[in-house]
Parts: C-alpha cells; structure tokens; sequence
C-alpha cells in the first residue's frame, strides 16, 4: 500500500470543511478554503512529479534538492496558470478533481500506485489538455537546473549520462 501524501491528507480536510460549511459561513472562509484547496492540488501534483522522476531514476525523493523543487515549480508555472484560470472559469473542477484525487490515493489495493499515475495522466489530459505530456517531460529532462539536481543526487556507481538520456513517462 502507499503512503497517503500529506497534500492529500490537507486536500481531503479542506473539502471537509467545504462540505461543512454553513450557509452563514462567511465568505472569505469558503474563499480561503478554495485557495488553499487549489494550493495543495498543484503542491499534489508537483509531488507527484518529484516522486516520479526519484523513482525512474532510482533516488531517494528526499535526495532531490530544493533547486529540483524550485526549478519544477518554474517549469510548472506555464500549466499552474493555466489551472487558475481553468480553476476561475469553472469553480466545480476544484471539487472534482481534488475528490477524485482522495479517492484514489486512500484506496486500498495493490494496484494502487499504476491508478495514481493514471491518475494524473488523465487529470493533465482531460482537464488542462495537455494531450502531450511528453512535452511536460521533455522540458524536465532539458531543464538544466533539473538535470543538475538529478546528477547530483543520483546514487554513486550509477551512470548519469545515460540516465539523463533515457525518457521518462508519466503513464
């Protein structure tokens, strides 16, 4: 079984506490509640992406340093935009997307893991039509500051050059 992201443990109370709300909530708590609702999905994400990469290249997630993280988030930026705007133009999407990723993530089975990869495939796909996420992977793989981080958290004895070189897929 895989552990439950933190990310996902925060996904899953804030649409508790939407789910909760009163009708004489205040509206900047439920407006709160939805930023940081659309916070931790891209934090989710880019997890997701990190967990990925240090499992393709065989590296301890924690091995890949706070320039891979900054450098993912730049190059994530283009597409969290892009969910914001998304996000903007149909509030619903937030609740939908952030239900089924709790859904997935605490479900119990051993196919568990290819179901969150799925996941999130089709979560970049469907809704932010990104049919070619080779194209998101590509721009990881040709990043320099990644490729840098990569190296240098990459086991001793491994061989980088043709790690960097090799394509990572994300179905």
């Amino acid at each position: 079984m895989t552990t439950i992201s933190p990310y996902t443990r925060v996904i899953a109370d804030c649409l508790d506490s939407l789910t909760d709300a009163k009708s004489g909530e205040p509206e900047c708590d439920v407006t709160h509640s939805m930023q940081l609702l659309v916070n931790m999905l891209q934090g989710r994400m880019l997890e997701h992406i990190k967990q990925r990469v240090s499992s393709y290249y065989h590296i301890e997630p924690e091995a890949l340093n706070e320039e891979f993280s900054v450098s993912l988030i730049e190059v994530f930026a283009e597409i969290f935009s892009l969910f914001r705007n998304k996000f903007e133009e149909m509030p619903w999407l937030v609740n939908e997307i952030a239900k089924r990723i709790v859904e997935v993530e605490t479900r119990n089975g051993s196919a568990t893991e290819r179901k969150i990869n799925q996941l999130y495939l089709s979560i970049f796909c469907k809704y932010f039509e990104y049919k070619n996420i080779e194209k998101i992977i590509s721009t990881l793989q040709t990043d320099p500051r990644i490729q840098n981080a990569i190296f240098t958290a990459l086991p001793a004895g491994s061989h980088p050059q043709q790690n960097l070189n090799q394509s990572v897929t994300l179905s």
